[in-house]
């Protein structure tokens, strides 16, 4: 234990070195005279339990890097997030990352952003065709749907009547994984996807839909359920609670109730995301990109890596939320 105020500190060089130890090597401690750049974040539906790690993510990178950042949440409706990257162009915020829940209905206000040169990064999920952005930091939701694909594969095999959740309606990772699982069964046309329906995201939603469909098809007639998120676990944990372990579950994400469920037999695997990876990245990101390190910034887009998690690798594999 010392104390700053020891009398054996007295040289400006101890003093120093001291502060070195209390900031830490992690620590970008921002000059003094260092310009606070100002930045937005607008988050379609921050009551999402997969965002807390990346809003978690996204504070801890401001904290490094000196940054003041606004989050503002979206709940889940296109007017009001339009109202908060308006909102941020007002106080001429130095630049916008946006979350869209709405890909293509965010573009007009983002072309406004263009208009009024205030950069724009996107996280998490993609901004639509027609605007201009520095980047996008988060999964190739394309490639994450087509890994989905695979593990429904090695789960039933290559043929099998199958039911898809799908997460909220014109979201980037609804759509692009929608694609990506669908062009991958292009090669299994003995795989049918007999029922499609949304849960937004949610666990109540996803386990009232996966109830019904086990009401719906008896044994024998629905093989498995895939679930563009992670909410459709409490609908597999019930499925085997009444008798329906013949129903294989693949699901998207890997909070820590979907890895018990793995480990426990209940779903057969899922795809990790990294949410505070994506969110600690994309304020990073802003901060080069607003310091003039423009070549630290990847573009047209960063995409993180989205490893498959089954039985085998779950137990060494921490959740990422």
């Amino acid at each position: 234990m010392f104390s700053l105020f020891s009398k054996k500190l007295k040289k400006p060089a101890q003093i120093a070195g001291l502060m070195l130890l209390v900031t830490g090597p992690a620590g970008v401690a921002p000059a003094a005279d260092q310009k606070t750049f100002h930045v937005g974040s607008m988050v379609w539906d921050t009551s999402i339990p997969f965002y807390a790690n990346f809003l978690k993510g996204q504070k801890e990178a401001a904290a490094k890097y000196g940054i003041d950042l606004d989050i503002e949440n979206g709940n889940s409706k296109l007017e009001t997030q339009v109202a908060a990257v308006q909102q941020f162009l007002s106080q001429k915020k130095d630049l916008i990352i946006v979350t869209p829940g709405d890909a293509q209905g965010i573009v007009p206000v983002i072309k406004q952003a263009n208009q009024a040169k205030v950069p724009v990064i996107a996280a998490n999920n993609n901004v639509g065709e027609g605007a201009d952005i520095v980047t996008f930091v988060g999964s190739s939701n394309y490639e994450f749907g087509k890994l989905q694909g695979k593990l429904l594969v090695d789960a039933i095999g290559q043929s099998g009547n199958v039911g898809y959740i799908l997460g909220a309606l014109g979201t980037d990772p609804q759509v692009s994984r929608e694609k990506g699982m669908m062009d991958y069964l292009k090669a299994y046309p003995g795989i049918h996807v007999i029922a499609r329906q949304t849960a937004n995201w949610d666990n109540s939603q996803a386990l009232s839909v996966i109830q019904d469909w086990l009401s719906k098809y008896p044994k024998g007639a629905i093989n498995a359920i895939v679930d563009q998120g992670p909410e459709g676990v409490t609908g597999a944990q019930n499925a085997t609670q009444t008798g329906r372990a013949d129903v294989k579950f693949v699901l998207g994400n890997y909070p820590a109730t979907v890895q018990k469920a793995i480990q426990d037999g209940i779903v057969d695997g899922t795809i990790v995301e990294d949410p505070y990876g994506q969110g600690y990245t994309s304020v990073e990101s802003a901060y080069y990109w607003l310091t003039g390190e423009k070549d630290k910034v990847k573009r047209p887009q960063y995409y993180m890596q989205n490893p498959v998690i089954t039985k085998a690798n779950a137990a060494s594999v921490p959740p990422e939320m």
